[in-house]
């Protein structure tokens, strides 16, 4: 009887979270949620531009799936009364909470009248900030660029001092030897295209900002509006929105832990 009554209090938690949006309840480290930069609250609303509210286990098992067949989705999140998009690879691995019905009708009101793309007319972004809310945004993708000709793409990168640290280096191996010059130029270039994004990571992290968001966007300039959106003050080297407003004394990083500690890797 004992067994009886745990079967069918299981089967309720299965269906607890059906017909309802999922809420993150909490995030545990070393999670693929985490490593996404999502945060308590966020809301998944749809998987692969189809409103969401199969429930909990369903989603798992799907994005379990993914992971077997080394494949991706797009998922769609709520923050702040925005939509964006991520595109996750994994099950999660947090804790979710369910919307009431309200809610969920709500949010797909909203939803219907957001513009969805393809999976692969989305690009992924990593969002890197400074404490002065000068923002860098990487796009996670492999450059052949980066193996044929390092200078080039270091140039394509905006990676100036790196770029001028390996000219120098280049030029005095030529003069030394032209051979021992070929032979550097080889292992640099297979050095580069097989771990361009640890390096420019790395390049960007020694520029003092840190990972602050991933997005999917079709474009940067569209990721350049996303980040605006959640930082208003947001300054980029090269885009096309307008300069941020500008208050003067206003501190920037005084809410919604925004600021960066000795314990934490990213700004977020």
């Amino acid at each position: 009887m004992n067994n009886e009554s745990i079967e069918v209090t299981d089967q309720k938690k299965l269906q607890e979270n059906q017909g309802f949006l999922l809420k993150i309840e909490s995030i545990r480290r070393k999670t693929h949620s985490f490593s996404l930069m999502l945060k308590e609250d966020d809301i998944i609303v749809a998987l692969n531009n189809q409103f969401y509210v199969t429930g909990e286990n369903q989603l798992i098992d799907e994005l379990i799936e993914l992971r077997k067949n080394n494949d991706k989705a797009i998922l769609t999140i709520k923050r702040d009364e925005y939509f964006f998009d991520i595109i996750v690879r994994n099950s999660l691995g947090c804790k979710f909470s369910s919307l009431s019905l309200e809610e969920t009708k709500n949010i797909q009101t909203q939803f219907a009248t957001k513009k969805v793309f393809d999976i692969e007319e989305m690009r992924e972004f990593n969002i890197f900030r400074d404490l002065k809310n000068n923002f860098e945004c990487i796009e996670d993708t492999f450059s052949i660029v980066a193996g044929l000709f390092p200078p080039a793409w270091l140039a394509y990168e905006q990676k100036w001092w790196v770029l001028s640290f390996f000219s120098i280096f280049s030029l005095l191996l030529l003069s030394i030897n032209p051979w021992i010059f070929a032979i550097g130029w080889i292992i640099v270039s297979i050095y580069c295209y097989k771990a361009q994004k640890n390096l420019i990571f790395g390049f960007t992290l020694l520029s003092g900002k840190a990972l602050s968001m991933k997005i999917a966007a079709t474009s940067i300039h569209e990721a350049h509006k996303i980040i605006r959106y959640f930082y208003p003050k947001s300054k980029f080297k090269y885009s096309r929105l307008d300069s941020p407003q500008m208050v003067e004394g206003e501190d920037n990083f005084s809410k919604d832990k925004k600021n960066i500690s000795e314990t934490e890797n990213a700004l977020i």
